[in-house]
């Protein structure tokens, strides 16, 4: 297993001791060097538990405790440029059995994903990546099964979550197609499926121009689908514009919540 080891804004100099590597750093600049270890922490710890001075409690108050070999850890640490105080600056370095780190690897979360991902900062936050499309399509699959399956009526409504219009507008955005691509194929593979497309606002606004507003979006949706195969015959289309709100609108992430579009599932003759 090959280790990268990167030092930024904290470090201006570290070093790891039972490697022997050194090195200076420039704070705000990443800097790293990589090597590949040949001792996992297990093995070098049962190198030292050979030697007397290792065979000795870990913790002098607690003579019965681990001994110092059990203990022992790789670490990453400061190497003093800066002053004394920075010997108390340091990190684990647990090294592990390639298979191992390969099974904790596949459940760490991205960085980018959790931490950047649809923040002000985020230099893609007007684009869906190719994660999110394969993420939201298993995601809306799932969902459309388990609403195909349930004898529950109010489980027959999805939402469609990742859809948008232009502001005051039944034009479509370009990102919206994903999410609708997921319906064609969801209608492709249940050709059975008869559904009702609405459209909702909240309160903004004159009632009247917000109902007909949500039928020209619920609309629109429908053309995009028939445009692509659906027959015209599996689809009902309403608007229904600020009558039937998800939440009260007192608030902008409520109004939000209410300006949606969504469809029901009306009739499955068939479902493969």
């Amino acid at each position: 297993m090959r280790v990268r080891i990167t030092a930024k804004d904290v470090l201006h100099n570290f070093f790891l001791p039972h490697f022997r590597v050194k090195m200076d750093a420039v704070p705000g600049m990443p800097t790293y060097f990589i090597f590949t270890p040949i001792k996992t922490t297990a093995d070098y710890r049962n190198e030292l538990r050979k030697y007397e001075d290792y065979n000795v409690p870990a913790d002098e108050a607690d003579p019965t405790g681990p001994k110092r070999w059990e203990k022992f850890e790789y670490e990453l640490a400061c190497a003093e440029l800066c002053g004394k105080g920075h010997y108390s600056m340091k990190r684990i370095l647990r090294v592990v059995p390639q298979a191992e780190f390969d099974e904790w690897y596949k459940k760490q979360e991205s960085f980018y994903l959790t931490q950047v991902r649809g923040k002000e900062d985020d230099p893609n936050k007007d684009k869906v990546l190719d994660i999110e499309v394969r993420q939201r399509a298993q995601e809306f699959s799932d969902n459309v099964k388990k609403a195909v399956e349930s004898s529950n009526a109010t489980d027959k409504t999805l939402t469609l979550n990742h859809i948008n219009f232009e502001t005051g507008s039944s034009t479509l955005t370009s990102n919206s197609r994903y999410e609708l691509d997921n319906l064609v194929t969801a209608l492709t593979a249940y050709p059975g499926l008869v559904i009702e497309i609405a459209g909702h606002t909240d309160n903004t606004g004159d009632p009247a121009a917000n109902l007909s507003l949500s039928a020209a979006r619920a609309a629109a949706v429908a053309k995009y689908l028939t445009d692509r195969g659906i027959s015209e015959s599996r689809l009902r289309t309403r608007g229904y514009g600020e009558t039937k709100p998800l939440a009260p609108n007192d608030t902008e992430e409520n109004r939000a919540k209410n300006r949606r579009t969504e469809f029901t599932i009306l009739n499955q003759t068939t479902a493969s």
